[in-house]
C-alpha cells in the first residue's frame, strides 16, 4: 500500500487546512495510507517547502497567499481547493467599517503589505503588524485598544470566527494578498505518486484564478507591496485586478486585464508589464 503524508506548519490554521484536505483525500482514495505531519519548529511555508524538498512528505499543504512569489523547478502547486471568500475582513466594535474610523485610531494587520496598503487609502489611521493569535487580538478590541483587525475573511471561517466580520473591504480600495482565500497542495516535481494523489482536489477555476495572481506577483521585487484577485466566469474569461504600492515614492497603481482562463499565467504577465510601465512614469 503506497504511504502519503500531508505536511504542515504547526499554527492552528494550518492544522485545520491539513485536517481538509485529508478528510477529502481519504474520501477519494480509501486503500490509500494518508497521515498527517506537522513539521516541528516550522513558523513559515518555506520551512515547510524545505521539508518537502527533504522528502519528509509528500504533499504539502499551504496557504496560497503564504507562498513565495517565486517557486523552485523542483517543487509544483499540483492543485487548488475550491477557493473560499478572497477579499479582506474588518473585525471591530460597533459595526464599524475603515471610513467609520477616525484619525489616530488603531488598526492590526498582520503583514507590513496589508499595512501598506492601508496606508494607501486611510494615512489618517496608525496601523500596526502584529504577531500572535486571532483570540488575543480580539481581546484588544473589546478594551478599546485596538480600533479593529484587519485579516483575510478567509481565516476566520476556517478558524470558526465568521460571526466576527463586520464588513468585507472593497478589492479596488484594498486588494488581497495574491491566492488569498486559497489553498495550495504542493510536491516534489518528480512525485508522481504524489501528483496523481493531489490532483484529485484540484478546481480548475480556482487554480487558474491562483495562477493569474502569482504570474502577475513574479514580476515585482520586494520594494513592490502587491495585491491581485482573479475571477472566472462560467464561460471560462477570466478577469484579473492587480494593484501594486512602490516603497520608494507610495504610489499606488490599479490596473485590469481579462482574457481565455487557459491563458492565465499569460494575462498575469501581460498585467504586470502594464503596471510596471505606469510605474515608471510615474512622479
Amino acid at each position: 500500500m503506497s504511504r502519503i503524508v500531508l505536511g504542515n506548519s504547526g499554527s492552528a490554521l494550518a492544522l485545520q487546512q491539513t485536517r481538509t484536505v485529508l478528510s477529502e483525500l481519504v474520501d477519494e482514495w480509501p486503500d490509500l495510507n494518508i497521515t498527517q505531519r506537522t513539521i516541528r519548529g516550522a513558523s513559515s511555508p518555506q520551512e515547510v517547502l524545505n521539508a518537502l524538498l527533504a522528502g519528509k512528505m509528500s504533499i504539502a499543504v499551504v496557504g496560497a497567499d503564504d507562498l513565495p512569489r517565486t517557486l523552485p523547478d523542483e517543487i509544483t502547486i499540483v492543485a487548488v481547493t475550491k477557493r473560499l471568500e478572497p477579499r479582506t475582513a474588518v473585525v471591530s466594535k460597533g459595526q464599524k467599517n475603515l471610513p467609520d474610523l477616525t484619525e489616530g485610531e488603531v488598526i492590526g494587520v498582520s503583514s507590513h503589505r496589508d499595512r501598506t496598503f492601508i496606508l494607501a487609502h486611510y494615512k489618517h489611521l496608525d496601523v500596526q503588524v502584529f504577531e500572535g493569535g486571532f483570540d488575543e487580538h480580539f481581546n484588544r478590541i473589546s478594551t478599546g485598544e485596538l480600533a479593529a483587525l484587519v485579516l483575510p475573511a478567509a481565516t476566520l471561517i476556517r478558524l470558526g470566527h465568521r460571526q466576527h466580520i463586520e464588513a468585507l473591504l472593497d478589492v479596488d480600495v484594498f486588494t488581497p494578498r495574491v491566492g488569498q482565500g486559497s489553498l495550495a497542495l504542493l510536491v516534489r516535481t518528480d512525485d508522481d505518486v504524489g501528483f496523481d494523489t493531489a490532483y484529485t482536489l484540484q478546481h480548475r477555476p480556482s487554480f487558474d484564478r491562483v495562477q493569474a495572481e502569482r504570474s502577475f506577483a513574479s514580476a515585482f521585487d520586494d520594494d513592490y507591496a502587491v495585491g491581485a484577485l482573479a475571477t472566472v466566469s462560467p464561460d471560462g474569461e477570466l478577469s484579473l485586478f492587480g494593484a501594486v504600492v512602490s516603497s520608494q515614492n507610495d504610489v499606488l497603481i490599479q490596473a485590469e486585464i481579462s482574457g481565455e482562463a487557459r491563458e492565465a499565467q499569460e494575462l498575469g504577465k501581460e498585467l504586470a508589464q502594464d503596471v510596471l510601465g505606469q510605474l515608471s512614469t510615474a512622479p
